[in-house]
């Protein structure tokens, strides 16, 4: 619903203060992801409710996300599951996915109580993780960030 992607982007945005973010208004329409951030770089965040086990995307989406993925551009889909409580952060290319969602592995996922290691992962992969890069690398060692 859209109370619970607002409290998905309100929790978000509460938990990344050094990003710049920009709400894309879904009237904006054409699959262009909810929002815009700046940290470091630019990137890109769809916000989307797990539902049954997985995510919908429309068409429009899925053509956007998947041209700029392809590109090498970072889109992440930051997704809540209202059954764990949990929030996982995926690479845009989870629109290639149809499977359920517990078959693709998150970048990260934060827990229903997140510790601040948690979030920091999330500012370190959108600071620098790009597509086709392994997670890990970066969400252990920020550090690299520093390039």
């Amino acid at each position: 619903s859209m109370a619970e992607e607002r409290n998905l982007w309100l929790q978000l945005k509460r938990n990344t203060k050094p990003v710049v973010w920009t709400r894309i208004e879904s009237v904006a329409g054409l699959g262009i992801p909810d929002l815009h951030g700046f940290y470091q770089r630019c990137f890109w965040v769809e916000l989307k409710i797990i539902k049954y086990n997985k995510i919908n995307f429309s068409a429009h989406q899925i053509a956007w996300i998947n041209r700029h993925i392809s590109l090498g551009a970072p889109v992440f889909v930051l997704a809540r599951d209202p059954r764990s409580k949990t929030i996982k952060l995926f690479s845009g290319s989870i629109v290639r996915s149809p499977h359920t969602v517990d078959r693709v592995p998150p970048l990260v996922s934060i827990p229903a109580r997140p510790r601040s290691v948690d979030w920091e992962q999330v500012l370190a992969l959108l600071a620098s993780w790009c597509p086709g890069d392994s997670p890990l690398s970066i969400a252990t060692n920020p550090t690299h960030l520093l390039h």
